[in-house]
């Protein structure tokens, strides 16, 4: 009897030290904000030269089955940014005057430092949208027809993973500033080109996207490309443009609109000192005579790399937009 006294006795402390602890003394996972979006850094969707190429992916507390694929990019250099930040007590999204600053190429050759990776997503993760923060390689080291190719990969890599992310694969967007608005126009409206030599299965699946948003784009390469010769040959190298004509063209959003393209949106200041609004207007344009269901916003006074209200106003857009085109679809 005392033995059997002896052992439920045992069994009372083990269980109550084997008890679930006081929430205080729960720690909270250092990949989950304290609004309930997990964060997932530095997955990898392929190699190149020994490099990993990678993207970050947003997952808010309720997912409504949708995801906007973010190209970070600006002068076709993907810094390794992050749209989070780690602290001692985990992990938080980081507010865009905490993002950093890349150096751009103007149409006059000279070169200056402008916020173009900066960008607020969390009224975008508040909706329910999944973000991914894609990065590809940088130039000058690569080319704008190498870059291209590992933005094809990447969209093909999240679609064929969608349902392990909780997203459906035809309800995916692409969002971009500048370098990174071109490439969305151009991933966007090229989607049926596919990646030649593939060698891995989700290389040889689609790449169409549902909708896309392109702010302040270069739209015409070979056009720029011209204007930048004549000021300084060497701009072309570092801006990953120094491939030809022929190139050029085959990277040119403006001469791939066709019916079949994804409703798109072009947020354009009509002060931009970098990229003429030209460029958004002229592939709006080309849009509209498709037949392709577009849209295209003008901020008043606005430059290149929208600040405070500007910036206010196009995400407001640019969240409509994707709820209008993915959400409802």
């Amino acid at each position: 009897m005392y033995q059997r006294c002896m052992i439920i006795v045992s069994l009372a402390i083990c269980l109550w030290g084997c008890a679930a602890p006081a929430p205080e003394e729960i720690a909270q996972d250092p990949n989950v904000t304290p609004e309930g979006v997990r964060i997932t850094p530095d997955v990898v969707y392929g190699h190149k030269f020994g490099m990993a190429l990678t993207f970050d992916m947003y997952q808010p507390k309720n997912q409504n089955g949708t995801g906007v694929i973010f190209i970070n990019s600006g002068g076709w250099q993907s810094p390794i940014v992050s749209l989070h930040k780690h602290t001692t007590e985990g992990s938080r999204l980081a507010k865009p005057e905490e993002l950093e600053t890349t150096m751009v190429t103007r149409h006059t050759g000279e070169t200056v430092t402008e916020n173009m990776i900066g960008c607020d997503i969390e009224p975008l993760l508040s909706q329910g949208f999944t973000v991914f923060n894609v990065r590809h390689g940088s130039s000058p080291k690569f080319q704008i027809d190498e870059i291209i190719l590992d933005l094809r990969r990447a969209v093909r890599f999240i679609r064929f993973n969608a349902h392990d992310y909780g997203i459906d694969a035809e309800k995916i967007g692409l969002w971009g500033q500048s370098a990174g608005g071109h490439l969305a126009l151009l991933i966007g409206t090229t989607a049926n080109i596919g990646i030649s030599e593939a060698t891995e299965e989700f290389e040889k699946g689609p790449g169409d996207v549902a909708a896309i948003v392109a702010y302040y784009p270069p739209t015409d390469l070979r056009a720029g490309a011209d204007t930048l010769r004549k000021q300084d040959p060497n701009s072309l190298r570092q801006l990953g443009l120094d491939v030809g004509d022929e190139k050029l063209r085959d990277s040119s959003p403006i001469h791939f609109a066709s019916s079949d393209d994804p409703p798109t949106l072009i947020i354009h200041g009509d002060n931009d000192q970098v990229v003429s609004i030209i460029e958004g207007e002229s592939m709006f344009q080309a849009l509209q005579e498709a037949g392709v269901e577009s849209k295209f916003v003008i901020i008043p006074g606005g430059g290149h790399g929208f600040e405070g209200e500007d910036a206010d106003h196009a995400l407001t857009e640019a969240t409509s937009w994707f709820e209008e085109h993915l959400v409802n679809m």
